[in-house]
């Protein structure tokens, strides 16, 4: 028999591959040292210091040699306080891509599946030590180029020369690919724990006041929720729309029932009125956040609802649904 030959990794792959490797391998200990650095800045913060160095130096002879009170002094001691800045910065930049990689590391385990494909490879190559160039700029800040794609073959003989002049200047002039500082790094979506307490406490207080004969205050329902979810932030409102809400591995998150086909009231602007798009993708951008807590609310209260049982008709006093047609509607409840 033949033997099949294998393809080759794409570049997403092997970055994932490689990053985890990476981070499997680094000490706990050394991210913990203040004084470690890791191998591949050492080299960049070590010239970064040199150069800075030498600057200073050349600025405190100019500022002794000039007048106290003339308007070049005033200059030459401000470029001086920028320079001692650059150098705390640095530290700091330090201390926080350190603490990304180890946080990086923790979020992994408890990723979401709201965590956008483009943010898990950014974040892989930035902190995984697999990005295609760095640079600390004139204020000190820690910049990085991660090209998401293989290189086209027409840009092969520039490439090298691009990344070199990144490494200098900070100019990336490349059509693909983009620079990125530390502190624009997308977050990686997590289980939303908080906010799935938060809907559990609901569950049980809608229990309570259904068995102690209380009604059900939809709208209440739906504005705590919102509430919770807008205090939570973007994150936790795509980690909720991606999150088995039952914690019990079989119930559907309402992303997957919105891909599957629910009822047409979720596939409407809330305030607009407008088609929403379809597939998953929009969900997971956190400029659409507010759109999808709007959504994710009516959901939640509509599911708190169905956990309050039939409720009373206020002119007749009867029950408006019977418990055996009850459950056939909440089967049809949220399908198409």
């Amino acid at each position: 028999m033949e033997e099949q030959k294998k393809e080759p990794l794409t570049k997403q792959a092997s970055v994932t591959t490689n990053a985890m490797k990476y981070l499997f391998e680094l000490d706990d200990e050394d991210l913990n040292n203040e004084k470690w650095i890791p191998p591949f800045l050492q080299k960049h913060v070590n010239k970064y210091a040199r150069e800075g160095r030498k600057v200073f130096d050349q600025l405190m002879d100019a500022s002794d040699r000039s007048e106290k009170s003339s308007d070049e002094h005033i200059e030459v001691r401000k470029e001086i306080e920028h320079v001692a800045k650059t150098f705390m910065t640095v530290k700091k930049q330090l201390d926080k891509y350190k603490g990304g990689i180890k946080k990086f590391k923790k979020d992994i385990g408890e990723m979401n599946k709201g965590t956008q494909d483009s943010a898990y490879f950014i974040n892989n190559s930035i902190y995984g030590s697999q990005f295609d160039a760095f640079h600390i700029d004139k204020n000190g800040l820690f910049n990085f180029v991660s090209i998401p794609e293989n290189t086209p073959k027409e840009l092969d003989a520039v490439m090298g020369a691009a990344k070199d002049v990144y490494m200098k200047t900070g100019e990336w002039g490349m059509p693909i690919g983009g620079s990125l500082k530390l502190h624009e790094l997308p977050g990686i979506v997590t289980e939303p724990y908080g906010m799935k307490n938060h809907v559990m406490k609901l569950a049980n207080k809608t229990k309570v006041d259904k068995d102690s004969g209380k009604g059900f205050d939809k709208q209440w329902t739906y504005t705590s929720t919102l509430d919770k979810l807008t205090q939570a932030g973007p994150t936790a409102t795509i980690g909720m729309a991606f999150a088995d809400l039952a914690s019990d591995n079989q119930t559907k998150s309402f992303a997957e029932m919105y891909e599957e086909g629910m009822k047409e009231e979720y596939y409407k602007h809330p305030d607009t009125g407008e088609e929403l798009p379809e597939g998953l993708l929009w969900m997971k951008d956190p400029a659409n956040s507010d759109v999808v807590s709007k959504l994710l609310s009516k959901y939640i209260a509509n599911v708190m609802q169905d956990v309050h049982g039939p409720t009373i008709n206020e002119d007749t006093g009867q029950v408006k649904t019977t418990r055996s047609q009850m459950a056939q509607d909440l089967i049809k409840k949220y399908s198409k």
